[in-house]
């Protein structure tokens, strides 16, 4: 599973109904467009930590573990793991269309 459905429900009630679907496609969008750019010799430690960071709030629990990696391998001065990251948010994205598929079309 890599979408933590308790975390993205919190969200949603925390949040309210009418405006979770704008929030969340926010996060979405700005999580394709930290990653559409990504290669791994320009990938930053900071880049890693903000994709996790969104991640967290949005439940996407198998994108933190990977950013987590990711990041820890970038203050390490080695390679980060740029397609396990993108792999990541691809599984969480096809995970959620099933529930919410207006918000994985948003990516």
């Amino acid at each position: 599973m890599c979408v933590d459905w308790e975390r993205l429900n919190e969200l949603k009630d925390d949040i309210g109904e009418e405006d979770f679907a704008d929030v969340a496609t926010l996060f979405v969008s700005e999580l394709q467009d930290t990653l559409s750019g990504m290669q791994v010799a320009t990938a930053a430690a900071e880049d890693f930590h903000f994709l996790r960071g969104s991640a967290a709030n949005l439940g996407f629990t198998a994108l933190v573990a990977a950013c987590s990696r990711a990041e820890a391998a970038a203050k390490a001065g080695e390679a980060p793991d740029v397609a396990a990251v993108k792999s990541a948010f691809n599984a969480a994205l096809a995970e959620m269309s099933a529930k919410m598929p207006d918000l994985a079309m948003a990516a």
